[in-house]
């Protein structure tokens, strides 16, 4: 990941805050449809399906993103001129071909291994440096969000990774699905919140 200067506070005008929201509720609403595909699809495949706690752990991953997505709905403006919906959507670069892989996992086990192991912890590293950037005077209902957002990871992170111990397999074939999600992550501005030195 990009290195930041969080030490400093970063002014952002409307319309770049709106967009990073926008990308927000985007990369959110696909962690819920994903994990939520996880927990409720049976797998016929040749790899089996996933063990009934990680379904249960994709569940609750599912409904607390899916609440993630409406509270950062709530923050996108309201103004004339400003069409809310066409906020939330796919960022410029290969972020969503790298979900849309990770959606495309053969094994689902994969795919979770990649969201707790890759995709998680990024977004949080990505709260995180906003949280530290950002003004408390200009973005105080964002950082609200952002706080939420980043101790539920917190939490959420470590109970994936606790249903994949055991799972050396699995996690040897995530490596190059869950490398992909690094370098798209790291091949795209997506989050101004995060600056290259």
């Amino acid at each position: 990941m990009s290195e930041v200067d969080v030490a400093t506070q970063r002014w952002r005008g409307i319309d770049e805050l709106a967009r990073l929201i926008g990308v927000y509720c985007w990369v959110e609403n696909r962690i819920f449809e994903l994990s939520g595909v996880w927990a409720t699809e049976m797998s016929d495949g040749p790899w089996g399906g996933l063990e009934p706690a990680q379904r249960v752990w994709c569940a609750g991953v599912s409904r607390r993103h899916g609440l993630l997505v409406a509270r950062w709905a709530e923050r996108l403006p309201v103004r004339a001129g400003v069409d809310r919906d066409a906020l939330v959507a796919a960022p410029a670069g290969p972020l969503a071909a790298g979900l849309d892989a990770l959606a495309a996992a053969s094994d689902p086990r994969v795919g979770l291994a990649a969201l707790v192991e890759t995709l998680l912890p990024r977004m949080q590293a990505v709260y995180g440096v906003h949280r530290q950037t950002a003004s408390p005077v200009c973005e105080a209902s964002v950082l609200e969000v952002l706080t939420g957002a980043h101790r539920e990871l917190a939490d959420e992170i470590p109970g994936g990774r606790a249903l994949l111990e055991g799972s050396v397999e699995v996690l040897q074939r995530d490596a190059a699905l869950g490398h992909r999600i690094e370098r798209v992550f790291d091949e795209t501005d997506v989050f101004p919140a995060v600056h290259t030195s």
